[in-house]
């Protein structure tokens, strides 16, 4: 097998996860319309603007990642052709450069969490609880999202690893 299929596997599967994400705000989104058309109760109108922002972000970052993760395919591709191990180098650099992001996304999401209890245990506004449940739901998330790019992106790094030795 060509080192390229596996970069293609691993962009197609941020694309498949992409598009679940997108699929996710897009559900937020109806549920939000939902809340907002037919809630009564004061909890229910709280969780509109904080559930439509997520909604929105969780769409636009799910296709955004389906849109960059086809467009990557077609670059790996040509980059692998025109030179297969000046890619293998650049994408080893890559990987290692997006690792960070691991640490980062588990510190927002316990932020998250600690904002959400924050709010529950030392106010009585329903603005702040709609804005903490909607912040615990984004680092949930996150922790998610992770747990699966981490494995795709860990997989990836040790076949660069193999075909560079």
């Amino acid at each position: 097998m060509k080192f390229v299929e596996y970069s293609i596997q691993w962009a197609k599967g941020e694309q498949f996860e992409g598009m679940w994400i997108a699929i996710a705000g897009i559900l937020t989104l109806i549920v939000t319309f939902l809340l907002w058309k037919i809630g009564t109760s004061v909890n229910a109108k709280s969780l509109v603007i904080p559930s439509l922002v997520l909604g929105v972000l969780f769409t636009l970052m799910g296709s955004y990642m389906v849109y960059s993760n086809g467009q990557r395919q077609v670059a790996f591709q040509q980059a692998y052709e025109a030179d297969n191990n000046q890619f293998l180098s650049a994408e080893k650099k890559r990987v290692e450069d997006f690792q960070f992001m691991y640490p980062t996304s588990l510190a927002i999401s316990a932020v998250c969490f600690f904002v959400t209890l924050v709010t529950f245990v030392w106010s009585k506004n329903p603005n702040f609880h709609a804005i903490g449940i909607t912040l615990s739901v984004f680092g949930l998330s996150l922790i998610i999202i992770d747990y699966f790019s981490k494995e795709r992106a860990t997989f990836y790094y040790e076949q660069i690893l193999q075909y560079l030795q």
